[in-house]
């Protein structure tokens, strides 16, 4: 069997090596690209058998094995065949065809080798690419997509079916399934920008809710372009999905805290403000209150006027409790700090709270086992829980439940960190008030705690209820919370850090000691009210020495330094404050004492060295009786 002239010219210039082989794999003839294999030129291969040439220069047996098990299949069929082999690093291809004789018989075969390396190393390396690429999409959650319009299939990776709680691919997966998870609030916004896209051929960029297979809420962003494809016109919309969930949650937690401070630089400002006024009316209720006494004193008390003058003592007394209150909410009033026991001081202002709840509403006291002791004034706790029990009961229409409940809370630093109204970590005594009335909507509930915000009818309140006792309980180091909505009543949750017994002057307010006194250094800079007070002081036996600030008053203090026995100060004064003068003339006069006066509440610091039992301070406005009284209480101390 040979090759003729003709059959050998159709393929000895072929760019690829060729040879022909008998059925018994005999070499018939091949071309120069083949032979060069061999090592030679193609006249020493003719004759030999293929598979013993490709033993000998080294063939695995593995790949000599393969070749003769696909030419004995063309032989069997008759058809065609490719056998790829991959050796000494590089890839090949053969293509075998059957050659019939006239009688239908396959006489030869025509085999081309194709070198196809470059073509494997750069799919191979596109494999790799989308391999990792696919890793990078899969661990950053973001899923590549495309939707056929007209045809409505919609080509995806795997992790967008995982980011819809699929654990593999979902066959046929239509744009209907990809809207049904989408979250009914968010639904007509991502449909009209999806239409929008398909109909004015616009991007779109997007984040809403889903819910998943497992019904998760997950938030996603979507990313779509518009592609329009020619000359086929077919329209596409392409793009990612992203996991968004994570960073919309610590967004919104981040929203969250920065309203939360925003409003507590805004209460605070609010409190400076209040208590700035506070202190200025002080000062005029102090020489109203005072003028009142005075002229009651020196007329007959059957007169009409004095009647008249007793309703306007009455007025100035109940804006004394209006200032009180609002520096309770500046957080600025003299307090008288103790322990106490949360559970005890409750139960003794229960029967105080009863009359100023509406029969109809019942009173539920609910002491918690395990209370912890505060440290706090009595007096204030008192005002904390009568706004709380007025606010529930002006709250409630007609019948309903008022529960007043203790117990012991523990805050974690996680919980502080998670927005909650807690300051700092620690152990605390929590107050709880709950009603059953109307509850607060979410467009008042952060207002509150505001001074003169009230949603009651004009009349009802002055709006300072819930300030006062945000203020005392800011003051007291605690927080308060509220928890409300519309028709479901309301809960006030106020946590007191729990007292430990510590000691230290910290915890020492407004305590005296003992020295007699015969002679008065009065320094205050409102003229109204030093007139008063000398008259007073003088009325009852002692000499005055006054000034209307504290660089007279050292001067007045050089001349009589012998015969000064107290010193009353306005803590507040131009240039030297009240503090100040006394540490000066107490370096002149070692035994003198003093006693403080200001609108504002004193702490007393530490860095002076002088002891906190020291200081004796009575707050603006008073009555002249109560400053006589702290007169004496000096007077007497030993």
């Amino acid at each position: 069997m040979s090759v003729n002239t003709l059959d050998f010219d159709l393929f000895k210039d072929f760019p690829e090596p060729v040879f022909v082989m008998a059925p018994d794999g005999t070499i018939l003839a091949a071309n120069r690209l083949y032979a060069s294999r061999f090592e030679g030129l193609h006249e020493h291969i003719i004759g030999r058998n293929v598979f013993e040439l490709l033993a000998e220069i080294n063939t695995p047996p593995k790949v000599i094995a393969n070749r003769k098990s696909k030419t004995e299949e063309v032989l069997r069929t008759g058809r065609h065949i490719t056998i790829d082999d991959h050796m000494d690093g590089a890839f090949w291809r053969g293509l075998i065809y059957p050659v019939f004789s006239a009688e239908k018989e396959i006489s030869k075969l025509l085999v081309i080798v194709q070198d196809i390396t470059a073509q494997r190393v750069a799919e191979m390396e596109n494999e790799d690419f989308w391999a990792k690429m696919d890793f990078a999409l899969q661990s950053s959650h973001v899923s590549v997509w495309s939707h056929d319009i007209d045809n409505d299939r919609l080509l995806r990776t795997l992790e967008h079916d995982r980011i819809f709680g699929y654990d593999a691919l979902v066959p046929d997966w239509r744009i209907e399934r990809f809207f049904a998870h989408i979250h009914p609030e968010d639904f007509l916004m991502v449909k009209r920008h999806y239409e929008a896209s398909m109909a004015k051929q616009l991007d779109f960029n997007i984040e809403f809710r889903i819910r998943r297979t497992d019904d998760q809420i997950r938030w996603i962003n979507l990313v779509g372009t518009f592609r329009f494809a020619k000359p086929e016109g077919t329209r596409s919309i392409a793009g990612i999905i992203l996991d968004v969930t994570d960073k919309k949650l610590a967004a919104l937690e981040l929203e969250t805290l920065q309203a939360q401070l925003q409003q507590s630089q805004k209460m605070e400002l609010v409190g400076q403000l209040a208590g700035g006024i506070a202190h200025d009316f002080n000062n005029s209720l102090t020489s109203i209150i005072g003028n009142l006494e005075l002229a009651l004193a020196k007329i007959d008390p059957s007169l009409p006027v004095a009647r008249y003058l007793k309703y306007a003592h009455k007025s100035a007394l109940r804006s004394a409790e209006l200032t009180r209150q609002l520096l309770g909410f500046a957080r600025k009033q003299m307090v008288q700090m103790k322990a106490v026991s949360l559970n005890h001081e409750i139960e003794n202002l229960i029967p105080m709270l009863k009359p100023l709840i509406d029969e109809q509403i019942e009173c539920v006291w609910r002491p918690g086992e395990d209370t912890p002791e505060i440290f706090i004034d009595p007096a204030q706790l008192d005002q904390v829980l009568t706004n709380l029990c007025i606010n529930a009961r002006d709250a409630i229409k007609e019948s309903g439940t008022i529960t007043i409940s203790t117990g012991a809370a523990r805050i974690e630093k996680e919980d502080c960190a998670n927005g909650h109204s807690w300051q700092s970590p620690g152990e605390y005594a929590v107050l709880s008030v709950s009603d059953t009335g109307s509850g607060i909507d979410s467009t008042a509930l952060p207002h509150i705690f505001e001074p003169f915000f009230t949603t009651k009818p004009v009349g009802k309140g002055a709006g300072l209820g819930l300030s006062t006792v945000y203020g005392i309980v800011r003051q007291n180091n605690g927080s308060i919370d509220c928890q409300s909505e519309p028709g479901k009543g309301a809960t006030f949750s106020i946590y007191f850090p729990a007292h430990r017994n510590e000691t230290g002057e910290s915890m020492l307010k407004a305590n005296g000691q003992t020295f007699k006194t015969k002679t008065v250094l009065l320094v205050e800079d409102e003229p109204n009210i030093l007139n008063i007070l000398k008259l007073e002081i003088e009325e009852k036996g002692f000499r005055v020495l006054d000034s209307l600030n504290a660089e007279s008053a050292l001067v007045i203090a050089e001349k009589h330094s012998e015969k000064i026995d107290l010193l009353v100060t306005d803590i507040v004064l131009p240039r030297m404050n009240g503090i100040e003068l006394s540490k000066q003339l107490q370096a002149r006069i070692p035994k003198l004492k003093s006693i403080f006066m200001s609108g504002f509440a004193f702490k007393k610091s530490g860095s002076s060295g002088e002891s906190s039992k020291s200081v004796n301070f009575i707050r603006k406005p008073f009555t002249l009786p109560e400053f006589m009284n702290m007169v004496y209480q000096v007077m007497q101390r030993q």
